[in-house]
């Protein structure tokens, strides 16, 4: 194999002296590496969309929901205590989820509002720190923590229209979106209208608003939740749901997001099963990272051709590299070598060049990728959940491009090879 490697690098290297096989190999190797930069770069950007989209889903987000199928879940405070002492969970918070809209400055849009413990959100999401400067979530609990909001409060009892019955304010905390499309900020006045929060009267539900006060406003990135979430104290929505003393959820966080499953079984075994239930991160966002990940194999198929069209050029520079060592090739054969050792040169040369290629193309992908997490690109944020393209270079993305271009490098480099190792000696010779 030595002997081999060696007549493959001096036959490689006499490419360079020759003008057209020269421009041949070259362009086969540009063309290698442009594939193989285009691949690795492609499927960077498309694990970033799906590291950055599973790192913001989760931190704003339980990773387990449990929940009651038949009934009403009042005896939340006891499971709670359960279910924290279940090996792999981390942090046990309830809340009340239903919606809403929200009105202010003359616009409504429609939000879901999540009532939660103010003691205990922050160990299951990422609430307490995705809170803009000046916010604070322990307002929602009293205003008189807050005399800034408790102000607010005054003024609205003073100017109030005679007769109007006191009304004390719902501390609220919106998201960014939000707040920006009503037009509020911090200690602005919003009104929250719930369709079903009077409860059922003769007619059906009756639904009931409520003044709100905004106590804060939080920012997760993500427009989905930026423009449809808000939040209240656990006390406030069970009051303003008519829902006193029960719960929608107990949200769970997990020590490893990937062993979710295990946990919901522990849990459930715990409970003995129905009426309860749990839903998992996975189950819960299983479109969209099925989506994401469908799209990247997809990609990757059709990003693939450019490297096996690449592979064409390796095809063209070794049968011009064979035509042109027709006597050295007879001169091998007159002295012993095999059709595999024959074989084996030009398959290494090709291989050469495909190694060349890919190489540089991971080289090339590295520096576009640099660049690419430098440039802040237009995306919609109401399409997509960033405003900068997110690049995650994986070595495993690296790794199996890399495989996959010399895959087809060897497999570009079976036919020459084996025309070569064909040539008889006799003929080689023929005019030498």
């Amino acid at each position: 194999m030595r002997f081999e490697t060696f007549v493959s690098l001096r036959y490689f290297k006499s490419t360079r002296r020759s003008g057209a096989l020269s421009l041949i190999t070259t362009i086969s190797i540009i063309g290698m590496m442009l594939g193989v930069a285009a691949l690795i770069s492609v499927l960077s950007v498309m694990d970033g969309f799906l590291s950055e989209m599973r790192e913001n889903i989760l931190s704003s987000t339980a990773h387990l929901h449990f929940h009651k199928l038949v009934g009403r879940f009042e005896e939340y405070p006891h499971m709670a205590r359960d279910i924290a002492q279940v090996e792999g969970v981390v942090g046990v918070t309830p809340s009340i989820v239903n919606e809403v809209m929200v009105a202010a400055n003359g616009k409504v849009t429609g939000a879901i509002a999540n009532g939660i413990e103010t003691a205990t959100v922050g160990k299951v999401i990422d609430l307490p720190r995705q809170m803009l400067p000046g916010g604070r979530l322990d307002c929602l609990d009293d205003l008189a923590r807050c005399p800034d909001l408790a102000k607010v409060q005054v003024e609205k009892d003073l100017f109030a229209e005679e007769g109007e019955a006191p009304q004390t304010l719902l501390p609220v905390v919106l998201g960014k979106d939000m707040a920006e499309h009503l037009g509020v900020k911090k200690g602005d006045i919003v009104t929250i209208i719930s369709p079903l929060g009077g409860g059922m009267g003769p007619a059906g539900p009756v639904p009931v608003s409520r003044a709100g006060v905004v106590a804060g406003i939080f920012h997760t990135g993500m427009y989905d939740y930026d423009f449809k979430f808000l939040y209240l104290s656990l006390a406030n929505a069970q009051e303003f749901f008519s829902v006193k003393g029960m719960v929608s959820y107990l949200n769970i966080k997990v020590a490893d997001i990937y062993r979710v499953k295990e946990v919901s079984n522990r849990i459930m075994s715990l409970v003995g099963g129905f009426p309860y239930a749990v839903q998992d991160w996975m189950d819960m966002n299983k479109t969209t990272f099925k989506f994401l990940e469908m799209q990247k194999i997809v990609m990757f198929i059709i990003l693939i051709v450019i490297v096996i069209v690449a592979a064409f050029g390796i095809i063209s520079t070794l049968v011009m590299l064979v035509m042109g060592k027709v006597a050295e090739i007879a001169i091998l054969k007159a002295i012993g070598a095999a059709g595999p050792m024959i074989r084996r040169i030009f398959v290494l040369d090709g291989l050469f060049v495909g190694a060349s290629g890919t190489v540089a193309g991971m080289l090339l992908a590295v520096i576009v990728c640099i660049l690419l997490q430098q440039i802040e690109f237009p995306l919609a944020k109401d399409i997509y959940f960033f405003n900068k393209l997110p690049v995650r270079m994986s070595p495993l993305s690296f790794a199996l491009v890399a495989a996959s271009a010399m895959i087809v490098s060897f497999f570009a480099t079976l036919y020459p090879s084996w025309r070569a190792s064909r040539i008889p000696p006799a003929e080689g010779l023929r005019y030498e």
